[in-house]
């Protein structure tokens, strides 16, 4: 046997969404790790995987592993490294660690950095990496909107990128994606109309996508500052420059 460390990616939000290879690994890995930004908050990565915990017959080690929401990257390699000294050891004792991650473990994913302290302090260790169904894509799902066709391009906005930046890249993409900053949405609508994208620009905002209590809501961008958009950190909001809703209330792609 042969120790090894897997980074999985468990979807949105819906356990039927984590995949088969996922599902494997989940089902024999020695150990779990959870990552979680205060110990006392629950994970929801947690509860996605609990059925599959349950049918083991042999249950696994659960490591909750607490990295704080901060800016402070001195602290903040410090406490990867040490986990990753953690991993670095089971794996040396032919043990195979899981590290699972909400979305997509290499797309904004605490995983990211977890995986390059292993690289650069534990070349020996042997790595995987188990894609997941990133929220994004869910949420284009849950709203049925495409997120681009043909030749257009689409842009990812993180949570605090500066409104210059936002309308720079508004200005250069057909399709702008908003992740953890939904709640933005009201201030940013001028910067958007600024860019090119119209009143009857379609937008989609959707909170806690593919999970029981999910909320879709698709309208114009005109209409963003009379919804009560939440700041919530599972929330997405999609915006396309070339569909709109005409004044019939039809969703159509635009390309004037």
């Amino acid at each position: 046997m042969v120790g090894k460390f897997i980074g999985i990616g468990v979807g949105p939000g819906d356990p039927e969404l984590i995949t088969i290879k996922a599902v494997k690994a989940l089902q024999t890995a020695d150990i779990i790790c959870i990552p979680k930004a205060n110990i006392d908050k629950p994970s929801l990565a947690v509860t996605m995987i609990q059925s599959i915990l349950e049918e083991r017959r042999v249950k696994p080690e659960m490591w909750e592993l607490i990295f704080p929401m901060t800016k402070d990257d001195i602290s903040n390699q410090e406490l990867w490294d040490k986990n990753a000294n953690l991993i670095a050891q089971k794996v040396s004792m032919d043990k195979t660690v899981v590290f699972i991650t909400l979305g997509d473990p290499m797309f904004y994913s605490t995983f990211i950095y977890l995986y390059q302290s292993l690289q650069e302090n534990h070349p020996n260790v042997i790595l995987e990496i188990t894609p997941g169904v990133s929220a994004f894509n869910a949420c284009a799902t849950s709203a049925r909107i495409p997120l681009a066709e043909k030749e257009e391009l689409i842009t990812v906005i993180p949570s605090e990128l500066d409104e210059k930046l936002v309308e720079q890249a508004a200005k250069c993409s057909e399709n702008l994606v908003f992740i953890k900053c939904a709640y933005r949405l009201k201030e940013l609508a001028p910067v958007l109309k600024r860019a090119g994208f119209k009143d009857n620009s379609i937008i989609a905002i959707v909170r806690r996508c593919s999970m029981p209590n999910e909320t879709v809501t698709v309208g114009k961008l005109c209409d963003v500052l009379n919804w009560n958009v939440n700041e919530d950190y599972f929330t997405i909001a999609i915006v396309k420059k070339k569909y709109i809703i005409n004044n019939k209330g039809n969703v159509v792609r635009s390309d004037e």
